[in-house]
């Protein structure tokens, strides 16, 4: 997979930087957003780059106890909050206003990357993510997604990794 690997048309980003500046290998992926798509923007990039939506990651920002956290689970999961507060060693999680999550982090709602956001914070990726080798995250806009090895994720993010999916 090559560094430099890019889609047409795609643009630099802050989160394209930042796994620029810490040598992680990556693919771009980009696609036409859709404003009136149906389905949330994790399916939206699963469905029109061709993707199982397992394999596709949103990056939702979720307050535990008042601190805010990246939470990366597969588009096709939801998030069970109390399983999150648990992870965290919290007692409370609820999902951060959207607009406070836009300006906490720099992106817009659904190219919200678990890269170079504007005031980063902890990152917890579900555990069903360390059964892929790769994954796919915003990077950094809507219909721009990059893909990357799980590990090299996780390691960047120095991530906490814990089951919090709903069932």
């Amino acid at each position: 997979m090559s560094k430099t690997k890019k889609a047409a048309g795609s643009e630099s980003t802050a989160a394209l930087q930042e796994l620029h500046n810490k040598g992680i290998a990556f693919e771009e992926l980009a696609y036409h957003h859709e404003n009136n798509f149906d389905g949330g923007f994790g399916k939206e990039a699963a469905q029109k780059l061709g993707y199982d939506p397992s394999e596709v990651f949103k990056t939702l920002i979720i307050e535990v106890d008042n601190e805010p956290y990246s939470v990366i689970i597969s588009a096709a999961d939801r998030v069970s909050l109390k399983n999150l507060a648990r992870v965290t060693k919290g007692k409370k999680a609820s999902f951060m206003d959207p607009h406070k999550a836009q300006v906490r982090t720099g992106y817009v709602v659904g190219g919200i990357s678990p890269f170079g956001q504007k005031r980063p914070c902890q990152v917890v990726v579900d555990a069903r993510a360390t059964t892929l080798e790769y994954m796919i995250v915003s990077g950094g806009g809507r219909g721009l997604s990059v893909r990357l090895r799980t590990r090299d994720l996780i390691e960047a993010t120095h991530a906490i990794v814990g089951d919090f999916a709903a069932r």
